[in-house]
């Protein structure tokens, strides 16, 4: 017979599972996108905001680079700045190349963090960043889709839940049919 405890137990890791999906989704916003996500040096990347945006508004970016492992949470300074005009569909795009002569700071040996905040003249911030590698090394702390240093992502979550809830309900039930039966003082199986 399967007890309570175990099921108590299940259900805490499950819900743990979750919460990490959710924390995981809140580092990397989807706004402004920066495509690819992660680059060596030399490489480009394009900054796109995709809602929320005025047409004809005049966004501010701001780039930095960091070493944090928390790196939308980096206050500055941000020594690169440009400008970009918001489209008539509420959209903007800025490709930028991951040199230092182009980026007019330091990169350093270390891969890190190219931060990105965009302002908008309504007072609008977002702020996401692009992975810097160095010799295919990523940062120590550099969030990853998949299984890895980082948590999976919440399809990969939601699946292996199920998974584990069916795997579960399976184990309650052989538990229940294997129990024996007492009827009338004699044990019948």
């Amino acid at each position: 017979m399967v007890g309570w405890k175990p099921l108590i137990i299940f259900a805490a890791l499950f819900g743990a599972l979750f919460a990490g999906a959710r924390a995981s989704t809140a580092q990397q916003p989807d706004d402004p996108l920066i495509d690819p996500p992660a680059g060596e040096i030399g490489s480009r990347f394009q900054v796109v905001g995709q809602s929320g945006w005025l047409p004809g508004e005049t966004v501010t970016l701001l780039l930095a680079f960091t070493l944090r492992p928390d790196p939308i949470a980096y206050p500055g300074p941000f020594p690169y700045q440009r400008q970009v005009t918001v489209l008539r569909d509420g959209t903007w795009s800025f490709p930028i190349v991951v040199r230092e002569d182009v980026l007019g700071f330091g990169l350093g040996p270390d891969p890190g963090y190219i931060v990105v905040r965009a302002e908008g003249g309504n007072g609008q911030r977002k702020t996401a960043y692009f992975v810097l590698t160095v010799n295919g090394r990523r940062p120590e702390a550099a969030p990853v889709a998949g299984f890895g240093a980082g948590t999976p992502p919440p399809a990969v979550l939601a699946t292996l839940g199920l998974f584990a809830m069916g795997t579960g309900a399976l184990l309650l039930a052989a538990g229940t049919l294997r129990r024996p039966h007492v009827r009338s003082g004699r044990l019948h199986l």
